[in-house]
């Protein structure tokens, strides 16, 4: 028990945790926050006693009530005003494992806006029922001025003694953390009577205060979707007359409960127990770690969108702000704000209703809509500003290394005029074929995919849409060097007939059987591909080989969307040593593709009891497609699966035969490091974890990295090859797991029936994961180069430029943006490996002053630049830095 003299102080924290959608659907919950807010608001007008008011850490909710009941926003503004209702810092509460660390930190910045603008920000880092944090969230919280934690999961009392502990970041960022080790309603609800209510305060007092460091206790008055216990004013008054000398109960807040905590412990000297990293204990699965894997596709989707606006939309804006385009802020705004209402754990990980899942689709598509438009608006007011002497193509590069990766584009080219008529071809300006020059003069190797005319619509904001027909070539090129953060102009010219293939490279990439570029060799084996990779300076038999890789296993899954279950028996189906049918297809001296193509023969579905899986077999198709690009170290991969079984999950497998007890796994601003094993006391742990783009085994001398694309989960086995898992689809059937029973909440739609398509590369390595710089290759393959055509055209950019240049191979750009609230540009990147960086120069053009700041964008330290206006910069091991740039005019 706590050690207290003077007795315990007991922060009654009146709260409702809000899913926004669940096992209802958005507007169906929403229909309860009305009701909830009307009665708060009439509770704080009229009852004495009732003093606070905690929404759960979000701002969202401010939206989704006000939508409905825009006449009480000034009630709301007056009680948030007077600190009464404690709303943000989020804008909602995103899962932190299935989102990018950029989400997490938007969600922060968003919130704080908002909930400043309503009258107050509460400071307090509420994390309550996220599905495990991330290691990062003491730095970001450290970033945006909160130096404290309350959360729900995570941290077990099995693994530490007291529910307050230092959390501590990679980087050495700390919070002081309160761990709701009796979750966010110990206290629901107080009973009206008082000789029921103290007693029941008694019980909650003596449970806490065991576990506690502090005479401060945390009783939760509230949990999901519930409203404000009305006459708990009256009640808690009562209470205090009842209880032992010292003891007392205040209706407070989280913000003066850690407040209090934090004073105790500094008055007291009180050594709380450090934790560093990433908080998953997972006895009894309580991180839920199947979410991992839940409706795949949703996580599929998330990546891509993500993609749109951090990859592309975001910087290629800032670029065209900083050559004199308007800056699309509020439409970005728009976009992450939608984009984050699908991030809630109950969204995105999978585990809601299969109307839920329905209704996030059309948010996903949105926002990539007005990422693509916003992408084409900036990349073409670029290229109308590079001087240019013919039709031209300008390739973008948004990552902040040089890379040369192919590129698929439609070039098209006028044979005919503008009209809003019948559109017609001018024979005399038809095109048989056409050049790709680099800005050197050479041309550029490019396969020819398609030869077409198509009507073309011209859209004016002066005029209604107009056609013209155009002789559209579609043809995948090899992008060379294409600067960083910046782009490359190759110039189109008209010719006569195609060019031979010895005036692009050499050699088309597949010929004795394996596809090979002379970085890599991809050839059939035992029912998936050898990769062999050669090792500079090494006899031909030196190289590395890996053999079995990108084989299938499907087993029985009879778990529920948030937890993977196998069966009791179990049948397990795999390609290996399979034969499968083999094609070659699109080979050139740009890439060659093998596609394999064979049927899984799977147990139709779980048996009654969900012991085992079904004798009745259903045959599915699945089409592997195994790509090598010319000057490309990777071997990139699409699954195309038509899944009509139920009931199981589907892993493509990697037997890396590396001698290795742990892998390493990109995550939010850092690289994880997991033993491949949950430790023997975690009862019930998933053998499985999360990662985002990319895992990697190694051993020192050699390395396989597995690439993904939206495909969240792996595993690496614990058997003598040290197969690495990546989990492509998990079907299941229900909601929770409450079985076969009419309690169960059905989901047909978890099963995921019909066509899946999976994305994932293959890049073995020399070396350790960070001497190979293996997020390079996963980043390049997740965000391909995009593309404009522009015409002839003077302009003052050159034909190859780089917006931005970072001179460290090991700072990771994660946000280009404009500053939320200043004609600036903030330049965000972490140092990916343990190690400092010391004088890394970044180099934005145009720089007139730079300085430090924090997440929040508030200001930091004033840089010195350089002569060259660059500014050299100190970055610790996995630090987040961001820099503020005021640019000339």
């Amino acid at each position: 028990m706590s050690k207290s003299k003077t007795g315990h102080t007991m922060h009654v924290i009146s709260h409702t945790h809000w899913d926004r959608e669940w096992y209802l659907t958005f507007q169906e919950f929403r229909m309860r926050l009305v009701d909830l807010v009307d009665n708060l608001l009439d509770i704080l007008d009229n009852e004495e006693g009732f003093e606070y008011w905690n929404f759960d850490g979000q701002t969202i909710v401010l939206e989704d009530y006000l939508e409905i009941r825009p006449q009480n926003e000034e009630r709301l503004r007056k009680y948030i005003r007077e600190g009464r209702i404690l709303v943000g810092p989020w804008y909602q509460l995103n899962d932190e494992f299935l989102v990018s660390g950029e989400s997490t930190v938007r969600s922060l910045l968003i919130g704080h806006r908002m909930a400043k603008d309503f009258g107050g920000i509460m400071k307090v880092g509420y994390l309550p029922d996220q599905f495990g944090n991330i290691s990062q969230m003491p730095q970001i919280f450290r970033e945006f001025g909160i130096d404290n934690a309350i959360f729900g999961r995570g941290l077990q009392l099995m693994e530490v003694d007291k529910m307050e502990n230092i959390w501590e970041s990679p980087d050495g960022s700390e919070v002081i953390c309160s761990l709701m080790a009796h979750w966010y309603n110990n206290a629901q609800r107080f009973p009206d009577a008082v000789d029921e209510s103290v007693p029941y305060t008694e019980r909650i007092r003596d449970l806490m205060a065991s576990k506690s460091a502090v005479s401060h206790l945390l009783l939760m008055n509230g949990v999901d979707h519930l409203e404000a216990q009305s006459g708990l004013g009256k009640i808690i008054a009562e209470v205090n007359g009842k209880l032992k000398k010292g003891d007392k109960v205040v209706h407070s807040t989280l913000s003066a409960y850690m407040a209090a905590v934090k004073d105790e412990v500094k008055r007291g000297k009180i050594k709380l127990n450090r934790v560093k990293g990433e908080l998953r204990q997972d006895r009894g699965c309580s991180v839920l770690a199947g979410t991992l894997s839940s409706r795949m596709y949703l996580k599929q989707a998330n990546q891509a969108t993500q993609t749109a606006i951090e990859k592309f939309a975001e910087p290629t804006s800032a670029f065209a702000w900083m050559t004199g385009a308007k800056y699309p802020g509020d439409m970005l705004t728009y976009a992450w704000k939608l984009l984050m209402k699908n991030h809630p754990h109950d969204s995105i990980c999978g585990c809601s209703l299969d109307q839920v899942h329905k209704e996030m689709m059309p948010r996903f598509e949105q926002v990539q809509q007005v990422c693509a438009e916003l992408t084409t608006r900036a990349t073409a007011s670029i290229a109308g500003k590079i001087k240019t002497d013919a039709e031209s193509l300008v390739v973008f590069n948004s990552l902040n290394w040089p890379r040369t990766d192919r590129v698929t584009v439609a070039i098209d080219l006028p044979i005919g005029d503008i009209t809003r008529g019948r559109p017609e071809v001018d024979s005399t300006r038809d095109v048989a074929a056409i050049r790709l020059s680099a800005p050197n003069g050479v041309d550029v190797p490019y396969k020819l995919l398609s030869r077409e005319i198509v009507a073309k619509s011209i859209l004016s904001p002066v005029e209604l849409p107009m056609v013209q027909m155009t002789r559209r070539f579609r043809v995948e090129l090899l992008a060379e060097d294409v600067p960083a953060c910046g782009y490359k102009t190759y110039t189109i010219t008209p010719a006569p007939s195609a060019p031979d293939a010895d005036t692009s490279i050499t050699a088309p990439l597949y010929s004795e059987g394996c596809l090979s570029n002379g970085i890599l060799q991809v050839s059939p084996y035992e029912g998936g591909i050898a990769v062999t990779m050669a090792v500079p300076g090494a006899e031909s038999d030196d190289g590395l080989f890996f053999g079995g890789l990108g084989i299938y296993e499907d087993g029985g899954d009879v778990g529920d969307e948030y937890r993977y279950m196998k069966p009791i028996r179990d049948r397990l189906v795999t390609t290996l040593g399979a034969a499968p049918e083999i094609e070659i297809v699109d080979n050139s001296p740009v890439s060659a593709t093998m596609k394999m193509r064979s049927v899984l023969r799977l147990h139709v579905s779980a048996v009654p009891d969900y012991q085992g899986r079904s004798d009745e077999i259903v045959e599915c198709p699945v089409t592997t497609s195994f790509t090598v690009t010319a000057k490309s170290p990777r071997v990139d991969v699409v699954v195309e699966f038509e899944n009509k079984a139920k009931d199981h999950r589907l892993r493509a497998l990697f037997p890396s035969d590396i001698t290795t007890d742990e892998a390493h796994a990109e995550g939010q601003y850092d690289v994880v490091t997991r033993s491949i094993r949950p430790p023997k006391d975690w009862q019930g742990a998933s053998t499985f974890f999360p990662q985002q783009s990319w895992v990697d085994v190694n051993d020192g001398d050699r390395g396989l990295t597995i690439i993904n694309n939206g495909l969240p989960e792996y595993e690496v086995y614990d058997d003598d090859a040290r197969t690495v898992a990546l989990t492509l689809l998990r079907s299941v059937g229900q909601l929770s797991g409450a079985g076969d029973t009419p309690t169960a909440i059905r989901t047909p739609g978890a099963q995921c029936i019909g066509t899946q398509r999976c994305e994932y590369a293959i890049y073995p390595h020399k070396g350790t994961w960070e001497q190979a710089r293996v997020w390079r290759q996963a980043h390049q393959h997740n965000a391909p180069l995009a593309c404009v055509q522009t015409g002839a055209h003077g302009g003052d950019l050159p034909a190859e430029f780089s917006f931005i240049e970072v001179d460290s191979p090991y700072l990771v750009v994660t946000a280009i943006k404009k500053a939320e609230d200043r004609d600036s540009l903030i330049v965000r990147f972490f140092n990916i490996r343990e190690r400092n960086v010391h004088g890394a120069r970044i180099k934005v053009d145009g720089t007139i002053s730079a300085r430090t700041v924090n997440l929040n964008e508030e200001p930091g330290c004033d840089l010195t630049l350089q002569a060259d206006g660059s500014v050299l910069i100190d970055v610790p091991g996995r630090k987040i830095a961001t820099l503020e740039f005021t640019l000339e005019g």
